[in-house]
């Protein structure tokens, strides 16, 4: 039987997929893998979680793994979303076959560590949302992180932390999507990106060339280079948000470097931080309106672009792919938001048909079947989400 690694035999081993020197001593007594708390991420906002304390809360998920949804432990919003089949909790194998642990003990904790912080299989990928997006010559991806709560391990300091991906979140808690659907109904969703996130703390600079080199491979791969007529859009977060100034950052730099190397790229983020919509080098962005009151406190709603989430008791009488039930849910619309010109409430396939100008004048009503084209446009005034 194959012999399982130590956390520090991983970790080396890590460093050689990423390219850095092994240290054949304690990986703990150098800096390398440490976590800049005080600097680029001294904003961030975290909660430590005592080693006794994650114990106690994976053994919780894992009593919920074989429940009914409404049989299971409820936990609070503070807790980070564990998925009760992640592979850091059991192999595939173990899974299959029913071998996996029902308990959780300390000891596991060097094994649950060492899965969790391996590199992840990619930082952008995309789904059948995005696909639905761009016309004929564009190709659309994304990337996200974990939404609302994420936990990270932070490998100098040997030690778990609650972190907040979405310090701007406010009633966009209850109904999120991110914490719904296939976010959480696949453990594979959840592995991929809470590596990330641990992969983006400990290793920010080895995250960021892998951002710009996944990009840049996929835009050699359709050939949205300089000359030709194809283009690669791309959506930062479709879970998760720009917790930390190095993110934002990150982001900026990476895009602008693949369109000054001559790559045709264009990148937009819907975000609940303010400072994000408003000072962004992003192509677009698009400020959530379910955001805490301290951001929307800084937001002026008539020169930033919003998405809203239209209640269900709006339109849940209706057949939205009924022309006549479309144009009842626009008079609906210009009630709800007061908008004085009912001309501008239009769907997404009818702003699909409409060249973009440039000027903020649309509300574009969105259903769980339409694509995310109207972030990217400038003609857009508010993304108004039939809520699902």
């Amino acid at each position: 039987m194959k012999s399982e690694l130590s956390l520090n035999e991983s970790l080396n081993r890590m460093k050689k997929i990423i390219g850095l020197p092994i240290n054949e001593g304690n990986l703990y007594e150098d800096d390398l893998f440490e976590i800049d708390w005080e600097g680029d991420f001294s904003d961030v906002k975290k909660t430590c979680m005592p080693l006794p304390q994650v114990v106690e809360y994976l053994n919780d998920v894992i009593s919920n793994r074989d429940l009914d949804t409404k049989d299971r432990k409820k936990f609070p919003a503070s807790m980070p979303f564990v998925h009760a089949k992640t592979r850091f909790l059991g192999s595939n194998d173990e899974y299959k076959y029913g071998t996996v642990k029902q308990t959780f003990e300390t000891s596991d904790i060097q094994s649950f560590v060492k899965k969790m912080t391996e590199p992840p299989h990619n930082v952008v990928n995309t789904n059948a949302k995005m696909i639905k997006s761009g016309g004929p010559n564009d190709f659309v991806y994304k990337t996200g992180l974990p939404a609302f709560r994420g936990l990270a391990y932070d490998l100098q300091n040997n030690k778990f932390f609650i972190i907040n991906t979405c310090p701007g979140a406010g009633t966009c808690r209850q109904g999120c999507y991110a914490l719904s659907g296939q976010y959480i109904q696949y453990p594979a969703a959840y592995d991929s990106m809470t590596r990330r996130l641990n992969y983006f703390l400990n290793f920010p600079k080895e995250y960021q060339e892998r951002l710009y080199n996944e990009l840049k491979n996929i835009c050699v791969e359709h050939k949205a280079i300089k000359g030709y007529k194809f283009r690669v859009m791309f959506r930062w977060n479709d879970s998760g948000d720009f917790f930390t100034q190095k993110y934002i950052k990150m982001a900026e730099e990476v895009v602008n470097k693949l369109k000054k190397d001559g790559y045709n790229i264009i990148s937009a983020a819907h975000t609940k931080i303010a400072s994000v919509a408003q000072d962004s080098k992003l192509d677009s962005t698009s400020f959530s309106a379910d955001a805490n009151k301290k951001e929307l406190n800084k937001i002026d709603p008539e020169t930033q672009k919003l998405s809203v989430r239209l209640p269900s008791s709006e339109f849940d009488d209706l057949d939205l792919d009924r022309i006549d039930d479309l144009e009842t849910l626009k008079e609906r619309v210009a009630d709800f938001y007061d908008i004085s010109d009912i001309k501008n409430i239009i769907s997404y396939d009818e702003m699909m048909q409409i060249k973009d100008k440039g000027v903020k004048r649309y509300y574009v009503i969105i259903t769980p079947n339409d694509g995310d084209d109207a972030l990217y446009r400038a003609d857009v005034k508010k993304i108004i989400h039939t809520e699902h």
